[in-house]
């Protein structure tokens, strides 16, 4: 039926949980939460919102309070922009994380500005100057993951 997905689900973790509780799933599995995924995204922009997550559990039969939706999200927005990706809402890496890994270089834990110029080969070193000024809080002359987060989010917002 067409509320299977949500029927068996006690919370909205093991929704999209694996058969051992973890974050896979198979591949049957994830084109049927995809499906659900994307009935959510009302507006098509490939995540949802907290606003959309709630109203299709609520309207597909899961009764779901606001404080619920936001505890879910806030567990599996890996990217700190306020919403879900497919792969964040299966707790799976982000592009956003993916990107953050390539350009650290050394693999500790912080972008530096050559390391950052190495893969964004199109920015000019006044570019990549201002933009550290603005998004690293630290004041190290690295962004952490969530200083980039950070940016790459405002750049979106633009």
């Amino acid at each position: 039926t067409s509320t299977r997905v949500f029927s068996e689900a006690t919370s909205m973790d093991s929704l999209v949980a694996g058969e051992g509780g973890g974050p896979t799933v198979d591949a049957r599995r994830r084109r049927e939460i995809r499906r659900y995924f994307d009935r959510a995204d009302k507006n098509k922009d490939g995540r949802i919102s907290q606003d959309e997550w709630y109203k299709v559990l609520n309207a597909s039969g899961v009764p779901t309070s606001r404080q619920e939706v936001e505890d879910f999200f806030l567990s599996r927005d890996r990217d700190f922009d306020g919403h879900l990706s497919f792969e964040e809402f299966l707790g799976e890496e982000s592009a956003i994380e993916k990107l953050f890994k390539n350009m650290d270089k050394n693999k500790d834990g912080k972008v530096s500005k050559q390391e950052f110029m190495s893969i964004c080969t199109n920015l000019t070193k006044h570019q990549v100057e201002a933009a550290f000024s603005k998004f690293d809080i630290s004041g190290d002359n690295k962004l952490d993951y969530k200083e980039f987060c950070d940016m790459i989010n405002s750049r979106e917002g633009q």
